[in-house]
């Protein structure tokens, strides 16, 4: 394990936020429930990328701590995601696939 970082900035389709975090969850071995995805839910109308303050930060304490950072990108279909922790190489890399994937294609 590596010091904790932020890594793997970049945007994906809003409607692909909470299988991401689903996703994320589960390589970092935490239980993501519907309780998780209120608060993130809820938080996002409170959310701006262009402002310095305007990211929510959710911790997924499970196997490998992270904390997932989120921000609306207002007119836009997009959410700007970025994680802090340190994960090993395997779950970077799930990581980092699951950004790509979702950066990509829409889900529903």
């Amino acid at each position: 394990m590596g010091d904790t970082a932020s890594f793997g900035g970049g945007w994906i389709f809003e409607e692909g936020l909470r299988p991401f975090c689903e996703s994320v969850s589960e390589f970092c071995g935490y239980d993501f429930d519907d309780s998780d995805w209120l608060a993130i839910d809820n938080a996002m109308p409170r959310t701006d990328v262009e402002e310095p303050d305007g990211w929510y930060d959710y911790p997924l304490a499970g196997r490998v701590p992270m904390t997932v950072q989120v921000a609306a990108d207002p007119g836009s279909s997009v959410v700007f995601v970025r994680l802090t922790g340190a994960p090993d190489d395997r779950t970077r890399a799930q990581i980092e696939a699951a950004l790509h994937i979702f950066s990509m294609y829409t889900v529903r």
